[in-house]
């Protein structure tokens, strides 16, 4: 069957996806702007599909009328590429946005990672806010809106008790102010910011939601959710809410774990989760769109202050940090092990080669080293990363310390297994950022 043989030859896509791919282009729309699905993965979808193609190059596909006929007989059913697609707008507010929208004539700056949300998107993101009771009299900041979800609120009668955009392009800035003004509009106010710059205190906690669509890199967006918490006033304003965007290419969905490691870290809840809800021009590598995320603050919901201002945040900046793999770090503290258990080397190889095998670490090369006090360290080289265990058997102690550059098979299962091997309750786990 097709589906099956796509599915063989695009690892990665579901059979509802591949369905959903070859509904879109028998109805004639557009892969890109349609799925939010990464260039890169578009690209090899077509390869696979090549002989039903007009054009299988770098532009929209077309299928060929025989591959038009030869579809039409599978009963294609359409895919929900977004719960997002639920949320319709009105057109005529659409219409009035996107004259506004083609009043301001810079070009998006990608030394800014700027890429216009489309018309439809930023209004949609105003009106979610709306929709979720987050607008109506209270203080509203945008950090960020070259979108211009600002004017949309205004559009959509958002009444809002003040709302202020800030930004780092002055031109932006100077257009958002001009046309609040002539919109008769006087609680809108515009604030010069470089967020790698300290927030002036009197901007701390003073607004109940924020909305940022930030740099799509690790630490771009650490800072700017960073900026968020200081604004609504973290854990000190419980129930204040973030409309936080995050985009990345699904070949690399460890990077979403980064960013829920980030939001986890912070102590905030993540009420709801959209994904692609946002499409932009652009930004292809991402498959011009971003997820939303709605992040509630908690009592116990800290600003952590991990980000200085030197730290490179644009992804032209950071090529290098970006493409730099994934890693899970596990460090393992393990006590009341049997000495004789510590003190066999041959049986400690052999609970230590059960422990790769069910966590799927693929040994490439293995180190032990013996000190003179009966104890053992044991290097093992994986295939992705490394693992180190260090024994002490006059404390019935043992340590471990496992690097992967890849997720980790079954990680909440870690201190259970070593517990069963080692016959001990006594594990402590640390998982290192």
């Amino acid at each position: 069957m097709l589906i099956e043989k796509l599915k063989r030859n695009n690892l990665g896509l579901s059979d509802g996806e591949i369905e959903g791919l070859l509904f879109v282009l028998l109805s004639g729309g557009s892969l890109t702007q349609t799925t939010g699905l990464p260039k890169e993965t578009l690209r090899g979808f077509k390869k696979s599909i090549a002989s039903y193609l007009s054009d299988a190059s770098e532009g929209e596909a077309a299928l060929t009328e025989e591959g038009k006929e030869e579809l039409r007989h599978l009963g294609l059913r359409p895919y929900l590429w977004s719960f997002g697609e639920l949320m319709r707008c009105d057109k005529g507010t659409i219409e009035k946005f996107t004259s506004i929208r083609e009043e301001y004539k810079k070009r998006a700056s990608r030394e800014l990672d700027q890429f216009y949300a489309l018309p439809e998107t930023s209004v949609k993101k105003a009106q979610v806010m709306i929709a979720r009771g987050e607008v109506v009299g209270k203080n509203v900041a945008l950090i960020g809106d070259d979108d211009l979800v600002s004017l949309a609120l205004i559009l959509l009668e958002g009444g809002f008790r003040s709302l202020t955009v800030f930004d780092i392009d002055n031109d932006l800035l100077t257009f958002i102010k001009t046309k609040t003004s002539s919109m008769g509009i006087d609680n809108v106010h515009t604030v010069h910011y470089d967020c790698r710059e300290e927030l002036k205190e009197e901007y701390n906690g003073r607004f109940e939601v924020v909305l940022t669509d930030p740099p799509y890199t690790r630490y771009g967006a650490e800072l700017f959710l960073e900026r968020a918490l200081e604004m609504v006033g973290g854990g000190a304003s419980a129930g204040r809410k973030i409309f936080f965007f995050y985009g990345n290419s699904s070949r690399t969905p460890e990077k979403f774990l980064k960013i829920q490691e980030i939001i986890s870290r912070a102590n905030l809840v993540i009420e709801d989760k959209i994904s692609n809800f946002a499409h932009y021009s652009g930004a292809e590598s991402i498959g011009s769109a971003s997820s939303l995320y709605i992040l509630k603050t908690l009592p116990s919901t800290t600003v952590y202050k991990g980000i200085r201002k030197n730290r490179k945040i644009y992804t032209h900046e950071t090529e290098k940090e970006e493409r730099f793999p994934f890693v899970d770090h596990v460090v393992l503290k393990v006590f009341g092990v049997s000495t004789l258990m510590l003190e066999n080397k041959k049986r400690m190889l052999g609970l230590l080669n059960d422990f790769c095998r069910t966590h799927r670490l693929r040994v490439v090369d293995t180190k032990i080293t013996e000190f003179k006090g009966k104890g053992f360290t044991f290097v093992y080289v994986l295939s992705n990363s490394n693992l180190t265990v260090h024994t002490w058997p006059e404390h019935n102690a043992l340590h471990v310390d496992l690097i992967t550059c890849s997720p980790i098979f079954d990680k909440p299962s870690l201190p259970k297994t070593i517990s069963e091997l080692f016959s001990t309750d006594a594990v402590e786990v640390n998982f290192v950022e």
